[in-house]
Protein backbone atom coordinates (compact mmCIF):
# COMPACT_ATOMS: atom_id res chain seq x y z
CA UNK A 1 0.00 0.00 0.00
CA UNK A 2 2.78 2.40 0.52
CA UNK A 3 4.05 2.20 -2.99
CA UNK A 4 0.69 2.83 -4.31
CA UNK A 5 0.80 6.13 -2.16
CA UNK A 6 3.97 7.23 -3.17
CA UNK A 7 3.52 6.54 -6.97
CA UNK A 8 0.25 8.79 -6.68
CA UNK A 9 2.28 11.22 -5.26
CA UNK A 10 4.79 11.56 -7.86
CA UNK A 11 2.66 11.52 -10.53
CA UNK A 12 0.78 14.71 -9.26
CA UNK A 13 3.65 16.91 -9.22
CA UNK A 14 7.70 17.35 -9.53
CA UNK A 15 10.36 14.60 -8.75
CA UNK A 16 13.22 15.68 -7.15
CA UNK A 17 16.05 13.11 -7.72
CA UNK A 18 20.19 13.70 -8.75
CA UNK A 19 19.47 17.37 -7.30
CA UNK A 20 17.23 17.86 -10.73
CA UNK A 21 13.81 18.40 -10.60
CA UNK A 22 12.26 16.84 -13.37
CA UNK A 23 8.37 17.14 -14.34
CA UNK A 24 7.02 13.60 -14.02
CA UNK A 25 4.85 12.80 -17.35
CA UNK A 26 4.38 8.97 -16.80
CA UNK A 27 4.87 6.30 -14.28
CA UNK A 28 5.46 2.52 -15.08
CA UNK A 29 5.88 0.12 -12.52
CA UNK A 30 8.35 -2.85 -13.90
CA UNK A 31 7.73 -6.19 -13.39
CA UNK A 32 10.24 -6.64 -10.35
CA UNK A 33 8.31 -3.91 -8.79
CA UNK A 34 11.02 -1.07 -9.99
CA UNK A 35 9.95 2.19 -10.27
CA UNK A 36 10.40 3.79 -14.12
CA UNK A 37 9.83 7.64 -14.82
CA UNK A 38 9.54 9.14 -18.14
CA UNK A 39 9.70 13.20 -18.38
CA UNK A 40 8.51 15.23 -20.46
CA UNK A 41 10.42 18.19 -22.60
CA UNK A 42 10.85 21.06 -21.27
CA UNK A 43 8.23 23.85 -21.92
CA UNK A 44 8.65 26.45 -24.62
CA UNK A 45 6.16 28.94 -25.35
CA UNK A 46 5.09 29.33 -28.67
CA UNK A 47 1.96 31.65 -29.93
CA UNK A 48 -0.65 31.66 -33.16
CA UNK A 49 0.35 34.58 -35.40
CA UNK A 50 -2.18 37.58 -35.27
CA UNK A 51 -3.75 36.19 -32.42
CA UNK A 52 -2.92 36.38 -28.46
CA UNK A 53 -3.39 32.77 -28.18
CA UNK A 54 -0.64 31.46 -26.45
CA UNK A 55 0.44 27.41 -26.56
CA UNK A 56 3.62 25.36 -25.89
CA UNK A 57 5.45 22.54 -26.92
CA UNK A 58 3.64 20.47 -24.52
CA UNK A 59 0.28 20.03 -26.43
CA UNK A 60 -1.76 20.42 -23.28
CA UNK A 61 -2.37 22.67 -19.97
CA UNK A 62 0.64 24.04 -18.03
CA UNK A 63 1.17 25.82 -14.59
CA UNK A 64 4.48 27.08 -15.83
CA UNK A 65 4.21 30.45 -16.76
CA UNK A 66 6.46 32.70 -19.70
CA UNK A 67 9.66 34.04 -18.45
CA UNK A 68 12.51 35.34 -20.76
CA UNK A 69 15.49 33.12 -18.63
CA UNK A 70 13.10 30.05 -18.69
CA UNK A 71 12.40 30.22 -22.29
CA UNK A 72 16.06 30.98 -23.44
CA UNK A 73 17.43 28.02 -21.08
CA UNK A 74 14.95 25.49 -22.38
CA UNK A 75 15.22 26.64 -26.27
CA UNK A 76 18.77 26.66 -25.60
CA UNK A 77 18.91 22.71 -24.38
CA UNK A 78 15.99 21.29 -26.45
CA UNK A 79 15.99 17.95 -27.82
CA UNK A 80 15.03 19.25 -31.53
CA UNK A 81 14.61 16.06 -33.00
CA UNK A 82 12.31 14.88 -29.45
CA UNK A 83 10.43 18.03 -30.74
CA UNK A 84 9.45 17.23 -33.88
CA UNK A 85 8.44 14.10 -32.79
CA UNK A 86 6.20 15.20 -30.65
CA UNK A 87 4.90 17.54 -33.04
CA UNK A 88 4.31 14.78 -35.55
CA UNK A 89 2.48 12.97 -33.22
CA UNK A 90 -0.05 15.37 -32.51
CA UNK A 91 -0.49 16.33 -36.41
CA UNK A 92 1.12 19.77 -35.70
CA UNK A 93 2.61 20.05 -39.22
CA UNK A 94 3.21 24.10 -38.59
CA UNK A 95 6.55 25.78 -39.13
CA UNK A 96 8.09 27.94 -36.69
CA UNK A 97 8.83 30.99 -37.10
CA UNK A 98 10.39 33.97 -35.01
CA UNK A 99 8.80 37.35 -34.67
CA UNK A 100 11.08 41.17 -35.95
CA UNK A 101 9.96 43.35 -38.31
CA UNK A 102 7.67 40.65 -39.78
CA UNK A 103 7.95 37.28 -39.86
CA UNK A 104 11.14 34.96 -40.47
CA UNK A 105 10.97 31.57 -41.18
CA UNK A 106 14.44 30.32 -40.12
CA UNK A 107 16.10 28.15 -42.43
CA UNK A 108 13.31 28.91 -45.07
CA UNK A 109 15.00 32.29 -45.93
CA UNK A 110 15.33 32.93 -49.84
CA UNK A 111 18.79 34.55 -50.03
CA UNK A 112 19.11 38.05 -51.02
CA UNK A 113 18.09 39.20 -55.02
CA UNK A 114 19.53 42.15 -57.08
CA UNK A 115 17.33 45.28 -57.54
CA UNK A 116 17.12 46.94 -60.14
CA UNK A 117 18.94 49.95 -58.70
CA UNK A 118 21.84 47.69 -57.94
CA UNK A 119 21.22 47.31 -53.90
CA UNK A 120 20.03 43.57 -52.40
CA UNK A 121 17.06 42.83 -51.04
CA UNK A 122 16.26 40.16 -48.58
CA UNK A 123 13.63 37.63 -49.01
CA UNK A 124 12.44 36.15 -46.31
CA UNK A 125 10.80 33.29 -48.00
CA UNK A 126 11.70 31.19 -50.29
CA UNK A 127 8.88 30.98 -52.79
CA UNK A 128 9.08 26.88 -52.54
CA UNK A 129 8.16 27.08 -49.03
CA UNK A 130 5.14 29.29 -49.47
CA UNK A 131 2.90 26.67 -50.60
CA UNK A 132 3.59 24.30 -47.43
CA UNK A 133 3.00 27.39 -45.22
CA UNK A 134 -0.70 28.54 -46.66
CA UNK A 135 -1.28 24.62 -46.07
CA UNK A 136 0.06 24.25 -42.78
CA UNK A 137 0.72 27.34 -41.44
CA UNK A 138 3.52 28.41 -38.66
CA UNK A 139 3.70 29.01 -35.08
CA UNK A 140 5.85 32.04 -33.58
CA UNK A 141 8.38 31.52 -30.22
CA UNK A 142 6.72 33.61 -27.57
CA UNK A 143 9.76 36.39 -26.77
CA UNK A 144 11.09 37.03 -30.31
CA UNK A 145 11.02 40.48 -31.47
CA UNK A 146 13.10 43.09 -33.03
CA UNK A 147 13.34 44.73 -29.77
CA UNK A 148 15.40 43.73 -27.44
CA UNK A 149 16.05 44.33 -23.81
CA UNK A 150 19.57 44.30 -22.79
CA UNK A 151 18.31 43.08 -19.42
CA UNK A 152 17.22 39.92 -20.88
CA UNK A 153 18.93 36.61 -22.76
CA UNK A 154 19.97 36.83 -26.03
CA UNK A 155 16.57 34.82 -27.01
CA UNK A 156 16.49 36.04 -29.78
CA UNK A 157 19.74 33.77 -32.07
CA UNK A 158 18.89 30.93 -29.90
CA UNK A 159 15.67 30.88 -30.97
CA UNK A 160 16.39 31.90 -34.80
CA UNK A 161 19.59 28.49 -34.58
CA UNK A 162 16.39 26.27 -32.86
CA UNK A 163 13.50 27.41 -35.51
CA UNK A 164 15.98 26.54 -38.12
CA UNK A 165 17.18 23.34 -36.75
CA UNK A 166 13.58 22.67 -36.03
CA UNK A 167 11.92 23.78 -39.54
CA UNK A 168 14.81 21.53 -41.66
CA UNK A 169 14.24 18.25 -39.68
CA UNK A 170 10.37 19.13 -40.04
CA UNK A 171 10.40 19.57 -43.73
CA UNK A 172 13.17 16.23 -44.18
CA UNK A 173 10.72 14.13 -41.90
CA UNK A 174 7.61 15.32 -43.78
CA UNK A 175 9.52 14.30 -47.50
CA UNK A 176 10.14 10.82 -45.66
CA UNK A 177 7.04 10.11 -44.51
CA UNK A 178 5.47 11.04 -48.13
Amino acid sequence: MKQLIYILTITLGLLSCNNQQKQVDETIIGSKGTLNVQTIPKVVFIYKPYTDSSETNLYRDTIVKFDFKTQYENIKNANIEKEVEIALLHNDYRIVGISGNSYLYPGLEGGYETNKDGTKAFIGLDPKYESYIKKHGFKVIEGTSDSINPDDPPLQSVAYEYAKKYNLLLLEKMRTKK
